[in-house]
């Protein structure tokens, strides 16, 4: 694993322009996937990274996008309970009674397997740290996919049904 470090070129580059989505609320994963695809952009075509957006006690997108461009093929355990002390950290002092929504984001070779094992690694690492994760989608050349839906709030929320919607 490469050490972290902040760089002000690479693919976070664009995201003044979305600044209008801040604010906007991310209830279900179709809302995550496509809000996630518009933040991506296209470094979807790119090499592989990870992206993820706060939302508030409200389900609200906050105007903060922690994209990490060298991020690990193959998942890692070290770097994902690095990643989520962090996020914790952000969301105790920026949103607390927050979440977080991640993306595995880029044209890679990885299979849904890969993907399904990061995500695994993801939601261990979240838990571990207190982070409540509220989804984990991919956003690669071919659209958006979800991999964790969004946890059901209430009797009539359906998150399966939400998944099948076209994204």
């Amino acid at each position: 694993m490469t050490p972290r470090h902040w760089d002000a070129h690479g693919p976070d580059d664009d995201l003044a322009d979305l600044a209008e989505l801040s604010g906007s609320p991310i209830r279900t994963p179709t809302d995550a996937a496509r809000v996630l695809r518009l933040l991506v952009g296209p470094e979807a075509r790119g090499p592989a990274a990870l992206w993820c957006v706060l939302l508030d006690a409200d389900d609200r997108l906050l105007p903060f996008v922690l994209a990490i461009s060298d991020r690990p093929l193959a998942p890692d355990p070290g770097f994902a309970d690095l990643l989520c002390d962090d996020l914790a950290s952000l969301l105790e002092h920026h949103a607390a009674g927050g979440s977080v929504v991640a993306a595995l984001v880029g044209d890679t070779d990885e299979d849904v397997c890969d993907q399904l094992t990061w995500s695994t690694e993801l939601e261990r690492s979240a838990q571990r740290a207190g982070v409540p994760l509220a989804a984990v989608v991919t956003v690669g050349p071919h659209g958006p996919t979800v991999l964790v839906p969004w946890p059901a709030t209430g009797p009539d929320d359906d998150p399966e049904a939400a998944l099948w919607d076209e994204l």
